[in-house]
């Protein structure tokens, strides 16, 4: 039995004839060329995927081996998974010529054997480097062909960094070294996963809202720091696959969404950890979300201009406005600068930084002993306290305030979402009845905000229609604020006399 430890890209671009060129100081002890041919099983009930399983057979110059891979871990590109390998004659798979120990509780060998079947096939030429660095040996795979999936077609191209012998740390280093040249992408989906996929076997990306995270109270606050920096992670990677596969501004929100998520654990739990080893993705996350925030202004003018100008049907200027609000989301960053970044060099080191830091744990780098206990201390304990300030800082801002203006109301839109955000972390250590009778009106004050802040474009706007037009928009706009802050200040007035959750 093997553990696989390996980072996988996927490639942007041709690095086919300058990748050797990139390896730093590396020394090559093999180079070959490969073409191998995989097909995928499982049975019609899909009863190895529901194991975490997943079974091929590999046919490679003339010689066939089946492969089992049990469930493992998938943080960021870095996938860990247990893979035993067996040799064949025919191209037929053998649940049996693997050791009976290897099933986890519950699995019935046989009975899966019965009913393995073909599901989907890759195809690919494999370019591969055994390579030495430090002492640490290293695999580099570059595929290129295509998943099938009967008609279906998808194509490969990707670069997988195997760690054979040494040093895990060797082979975020030669990644990293890789990632500065442009043009990879962390891939957090397996071949296998596109298969499933591309038979309709496994559901396309959808789109999710942020979801709690089930904490337990005796949880260590490591445990929990951890758990809920890998499900923001993996919400952050599920929604860039998904704005790849269909760009759509609704997918980048929710990818902005997993990158706020794991700013905010940072800020609530920074007390107890070390940012001293390997943080540099820090400052490039906070590059990320400033790279990213004309969401907001992308989100109010694909609603303002949806369905020819729904919104606006009652005015007699929708044409006037419509033409001008699309001349300024011509503005917008287009889809090819935003594929650009998504391969870019920066993006991709602050992924593989922050997965770097979650594999070695180096925010226990240089920790005191008393960080070391806080580390270590129930997270119920750690949860009202952050909770509670949070609180405070909201109730001393402007929407604790005895009126608020629609200004006022828009610039607090942000402290309410972090506010709200730590509420979602620690959601499921408090009964769910209490918890949504106080989080649910701040939830409806956050929406109508939204609705307030979705207007902004407007106003500016008055100027450059013709007076009459002008006119009429701005005593349209003046009735719809004036109606959104009626009810939003209703809202807060009752919400402020909530009594908090965690008390």
């Amino acid at each position: 039995m093997d553990t696989e430890i390996e980072i996988k890209f996927l490639v942007s671009r041709e690095i086919n004839d300058s990748l050797p060129d990139l390896l730093p100081s590396c020394r090559i002890l093999e180079h070959d060329r490969q073409h191998l041919a995989n097909t995928y099983f499982d049975t019609s009930e899909l009863g190895l995927r529901r194991l975490g399983a997943g079974l091929r057979i590999r046919s490679q110059n003339g010689e066939l081996e089946q492969t089992v891979k049990l469930a493992g871990s998938q943080v960021g590109g870095l996938h860990q998974r247990p893979e035993y390998n067996v040799a064949l004659s025919v191209h037929n798979p053998d649940l049996s010529l693997f050791p009976a120990t290897i099933w986890p509780e519950g699995a019935d060998p046989l009975a899966l054997q019965q009913g393995l079947q073909p599901l989907f096939c890759t195809d690919f030429v494999r370019r591969r480097w055994l390579v030495e660095l430090n002492g640490t040996e290293v695999e580099l795979a570059l595929d290129e062909g295509e998943v099938q999936a009967g008609e279906h077609r998808e194509p490969i191209r990707e670069l997988e960094l195997e760690l054979v012998r040494g040093d895990a740390s060797v082979l975020f280093e030669l990644a990293e070294h890789l990632v500065r040249q442009g043009g990879l992408r962390l891939g957090a989906v397996s071949k296998a996963q596109r298969g499933y996929r591309l038979a309709g076997l496994s559901p396309m990306p959808e789109l999710q809202a942020l979801e709690p995270v089930a904490l337990q109270p005796d949880e260590s606050c490591e445990q929990a720091m951890v758990a809920l920096l890998h499900q923001a992670l993996a919400h952050w990677q599920h929604h860039e696959e998904g704005w790849l596969a269909r760009p759509d501004i609704d997918w980048l929100v929710q990818l902005r969404e997993g990158a706020a998520l794991v700013h905010q654990i940072l800020l609530m739990f920074g007390e107890r950890v070390s940012l001293r080893v390997n943080c540099g993705w820090v400052d490039d996350l906070l590059w990320l979300q400033q790279q990213l925030s004309w969401l907001d202004r992308a989100q109010m003018l694909a609603h303002l201009t949806a369905d020819k100008g729904h919104y606006l049907r009652r005015l007699d200027c929708r044409k006037s406005l419509l033409r001008l609000l699309a001349e300024q989301q011509q503005c917008l960053p287009d889809e090819q600068s935003l594929r650009e970044l998504l391969h870019g060099p920066r993006y991709g080191r602050l992924v593989l930084g922050l997965t770097h830091w979650l594999y070695r744990q180096d925010w226990r780098a240089g920790l005191t002993r008393e960080q070391q206990a806080q580390l270590l201390t129930p997270v119920a304990s750690l949860a009202a306290p952050l909770l509670e300030d949070s609180w405070q800082t909201l109730r001393h801002s402007a929407l604790g305030s005895e009126q608020l203006s629609v200004a006022q109301y828009i610039q607090q839109k942000g402290k309410l979402r972090r506010n709200l955000m730590v509420g979602l972390c620690f959601s499921r250590l408090f009964p769910e009845a209490e918890r949504l009778g106080f989080r649910m009106p701040w939830l409806d004050i956050l929406r109508g905000i939204e609705d307030l802040d979705m207007l902004s474009p407007l106003p500016e706007l008055v100027d450059k229609l013709e007076p009459a037009e002008g006119a009429e928009l701005a005593q349209w706009l003046d009735r719809k604020q004036g109606f959104l802050l009626e009810a939003l200040e209703q809202s807060r007035r009752q919400a402020l006399e909530l009594m908090p959750y965690w008390r």
